[in-house]
Parts: structure tokens; C-alpha cells; sequence
């Protein structure tokens, strides 16, 4: 499966139009804004009695995400309420989307008109960029992953027309916002797919795939060749699976004067066993989600590259399967990454941080301007944070502030954790510089970010904690690989740039 061309697993078909077409129509309303029905395009004034009386009788407000469905003989209305727009931000006016989405496919609904809101909301104020949200959210919302279905029909594929008398600037928001929902189907995919069938070797083909669709280059260290070169963390992990470890680098464009290089690292475990420590069944089950942090990398750099976003970007994946044999690295091995201290494995089911010390070390040789990794790490950051925040490590402050930033204005959330110097004593080993795990369990997500920390060197860098996945709870994120992550990617790059966020 190559992903040079949009994912099958997107269920809508999108395009612009000055005036609604279809007979079903998604109509966007406010609160407090005078009778809530007013000014609605196409919109005749008996149908407007009838969703007056009926939005009085559902006690529909109009508040942000609430949807009212008005069917009539010439067609389904899903009037999807926006809240006061002077208070609506980008993440809620997507999730409101979704809802409204989802609404329209419960009705039956498959071929509808998308009214952009009138006015456009203080957040999203020109149709570029309320259409390029509205294009993100219908598509993630309507994402269906398929191939292994073999009973029940697939859902049928949406039409959708976004509507707005701005028709140039609403189609160049589309464009860019497709390009960022494909981006995101293709994280989602990758995560999706069973071990069995995502496994090293067909995630590094993917990698390849991503970048020669993008016009990329992609160079690879496989097998023997990472102990060759002196990648011996990697390696260890990696060792007693049937497919060889792998680090992989994807490079996009030439640094230059307002084209910083900006390197991702994303922790690519494509099963995790937890190796000789082997994990108990219920914390294995979901095991195929811990490359989610390459994945989430993967789709970012594709989605950045075909916006052609003015940056050198450098994407690092340590791709490997942490899984049981006769050669599993062991509980007192000691292993020497390319570059950085030597590790004691205490622990073999703390692996992510060990490949990641070899896949930060290949990405500084690229001499980035900022060093940004993913990577499913650790349970202590979902106790502490849950499913829906990532947590960030950061002591560099303008990159701290440009992610939270991005995180705030995307919906892609992160939450702000310390990198507290005092618990760097914990990763002392008395036979090697460091142990990958500390016997004492407390402060874990942030012990392990003081690991990487060790690995990433004097770069302005940070660490996102993911969780990858989705239980399918919000409209947004419907259940499987969540996605998470990459509109944030996408968005910081412009703060990083110095570019305007409205020109991407």
C-alpha cells in the first residue's frame, strides 16, 4: 500500500461553490445574533417559521456544536449552531463541523451544501481560512478505515460543496485543507493497519512512498549497517525481530535565509511486546499504535511539503519491532548509541527512548535550528494528562510558546510539563552513563524526557508524549489512529518561519 495519492479511507468528495446547488444543506447559525434563522442562504421564509417553532420545541440555541434536522419536501436542513462568533475559535468551529457531519450522514445525506458562516467568525475571518478548517474537519470527520471489512457496505462517499460568494479564497482554503485532512488520513492509516501487515519493513516502504510523492529525497540505514555505522541503540531493540531495525530520513528543501532547518523525530515501534519484560495482555493489545509518533511525523511532512511551506525540513524515524527471541537484547545489556551516553537496559520494555537516543543523534547531524520529537512513551503522561493532551517537554521558550500556540489554535492540545533537573539523578547507572528506565516509578514521563534530553543535545528542542489514538468519542476523531498532532506540525512550521499563518 503506497500513499502517493489521497487515502481511500476519506469518504468525502469536496468542492466550491457562490450559491448552494443541493437540496441538503448544512447551515451554519449563531447565538444572539437576532432571530436565529435570519439571513440563512436559500432559506424561505415558511421553512424558517417551521425551524423556529421547531428549534423552540427541541430548545435549540444555537449553542457551539448543537445541530437541529429540518427535513422538507425539497430537501434535509442541519442547522448547526456556531455560538457567539466573536467568541468561536478555530477548534470549535472544526469540532462544530464535525458534528454538523456527522448529522448530515446520519440523515442520509450524501450529496449537501456546506454554508460557510455569514459573517465569517473573528477566528477564521477571511473564506480561505474558514473553508481551509471546514475542509480539515468534514474529512477527518468522514474518515472510515475499510480494508479489512469484509461484511457491510462502505460508507457511500459524501459530496459535498462548501459555499461561500468569496469563491477564489474558499478554494484555495480547500485545497490547503484537504491537503492537511489526507495528511492525517495517512497518519491514521499507517496506525490502523495490524502489526502483522505494518510491520519495519513496510513502514520504511511507506516512508520511501511519502517522499517520492512529495519530490523528497529518503535515505535509509537497515539492518547490520546500523551497527556498521555505530547506531548500536537502535539496533539492540530491534534485533530479535524477523524484520531488521531502520532508521529512515526523509529531506525536504534547502536551508537559506527565513528557511531555518526543522528536524522531526518520530519514534517508530511498529509492535511492542515490551520485549523480554513482556507486557500483559491488556497493555499489549493496542501495541500497533506505539510507531503513532512516526506516523504522526510521516503525515506532517507531507502535508508541509505539499503546501511547499518555505522551510528545511528534516523528518527522522527509528522504525524497529520490540519483540521476543532468542537474541532480545536483555535486562543488564549495556548499548552505545551513535552519539550520547551509554545506556544500562533495566528495563526492555522502556525501548521508545532507546531508539529514540540513536534517532535524535542522526538528526542533529543535520545541524537543525529546532529538533521536534513524537513518540508514545510513556503510561506515567496518559495517568497524568489522559488521552486527549500531549504532554510537552520544553525549556527552550519560544519554541515552547510557538507549539502552544499552534496546539491552541489547532485543537491538536498539549499540556505543558517540567523537565525538573533534581529527578535527573534517577537515570544514574552504576555500570553504564544512564539506565533507561529508574527503578523508582514516579515522575515517569518525566524521567524519560530527561533522558531524551541527553540525546538532543543544545538545540532548541522539544518532546510531545502521544497517545495516537482515538476511542471515537468526538466527531473529530472517530475511532482508531487519532491523528493528533499533525495540524499542529503543519501550523507551527509558519510560526517558526516567520511566515503569515494565512498564507499556507
Amino acid at each position: 500500500m503506497a500513499h502517493a495519492s489521497p487515502s481511500s479511507s476519506l469518504t468525502a468528495t469536496l468542492t466550491v461553490a457562490a450559491k448552494p446547488s443541493r437540496a441538503d444543506r448544512l447551515a451554519p447559525v449563531y447565538a444572539g445574533q437576532g432571530p436565529l434563522f435570519a439571513g440563512v442562504p436559500g432559506l424561505d421564509k415558511k421553512t424558517a417559521a417551521t425551524a423556529t417553532r421547531l428549534a423552540q420545541a427541541r430548545k435549540f440555541a444555537a449553542g457551539c456544536g448543537e445541530t437541529l434536522v429540518l427535513p422538507t419536501e425539497q430537501g434535509q436542513w442541519v442547522f448547526l449552531g456556531l455560538g457567539a462568533p466573536e467568541r468561536l475559535t478555530r477548534p470549535e468551529f472544526a469540532g462544530a463541523l464535525a458534528a454538523g457531519g456527522a448529522e448530515l450522514r446520519k440523515a442520509g445525506a450524501h450529496e449537501a451544501s456546506v454554508l460557510l458562516p455569514d459573517p465569517l467568525p473573528a477566528a477564521l475571518p477571511t473564506a480561505r481560512e474558514a473553508a481551509r478548517e471546514a475542509a480539515q474537519a468534514l474529512l477527518m470527520a468522514g474518515y472510515a478505515f475499510r480494508p479489512y471489512k469484509t461484511r457491510g457496505d462502505a460508507p457511500p462517499r459524501a459530496r459535498l460543496e462548501l459555499v461561500h460568494a468569496d469563491v477564489a479564497g474558499a478554494r484555495a482554503g480547500l485545497r490547503a485543507g484537504q491537503t492537511v485532512g489526507e495528511a492525517v488520513a495517512l497518519t491514521r492509516d499507517l496506525v490502523n493497519h495490524p502489526a502483522a501487515v505494518a510491520h519495519p519493513a513496510w513502514l520504511l516502504e511507506q516512508a520511501h512512498a511519502v517522499a517520492r510523492a512529495a519530490g523528497a529525497t529518503c535515505k535509509d540505514i537497515v539492518g547490520e549497517a546500523l551497527l556498521r555505522q555505530g547506531y548500536g541503540a537502535i539496533y539492540a531493540v530491534g534485533q530479535a525481530s524477523d524484520y531488521p531495525p531502520a532508521l529512515a530520513v526523509l529531506e525536504y528543501g534547502r536551508p537559506g535565509p527565513q528557511r531555518p532547518t526543522v528536524a522531526l523525530v518520530g519514534k517508530g515501534v511498529t509492535f511492542d511486546t515490551g520485549g523480554l519484560d513482556l507486557k500483559g495482555a491488556s497493555n499489549m493489545a493496542l501495541m500497533k499504535k506505539d510507531m503513532g509518533g512516526a506516523a504522526t511525523v510521516l503525515g506532517a511532512f507531507q502535508a508541509i511539503a505539499a503546501l511547499r511551506l518555505p522551510v528545511h525540513l528534516v523528518a527522522v524515524l527509528g522504525i524497529v519491532e520490540n519483540a521476543v527471541g532468542s537474541r532480545s537484547y536483555r535486562p543488564g545489556d549495556v548499548v552505545r548509541p551513535k552519539a550520547g551516553p551509554s545506556i544500562e537496559i533495566t528495563n526492555t520494555d522502556a525501548e521508545g527512548r532507546v531508539v529514540l537516543a540513536d534517532a535524535l543523534g542522526l538528526a542533529r547531524t543535520y545541524k537543525p535550528d529546532y529538533l521536534i520529537d513524537l513518540a508514545t512513551l510513556t503510561g506515567a503522561c496518559r495517568t497524568a494528562l489522559g488521552r486527549d493532551l500531549m504532554g510537552l517537554f520544553c525549556d527552550h521558550e519560544p519554541l515552547r510558546t510557538a507549539i502552544a500556540a499552534a496546539a491552541a489554535a489547532t485543537g491538536d492540545h498539549v499540556w505543558p510539563l517540567p523537565l525538573w533537573r533534581p529527578y535527573r539523578r534517577k537515570l544514574d547507572s552504576p555500570v553504564a552513563d544512564l539506565v533507561n528506565s529508574p527503578s523508582d516509578s514516579m515522575g515517569g514521563a518525566i524521567t524519560a524526557a530527561l533522558f531524551l534530553k541527553e540525546y538532543a543535545g543544545e538545540v532548541a528542542w522539544a518532546h510531545l508524549d502521544c497517545y495516537a489514538w482515538s476511542e471515537g468519542d468526538q466527531p473529530l476523531f472517530p475511532k482508531g489512529g487519532s491523528g493528533a498532532g499533525v495540524r499542529l506540525l503543519v501550523d507551527l512550521i509558519p510560526r517558526l518561519t516567520g511566515q503569515p499563518a494565512d498564507e499556507t
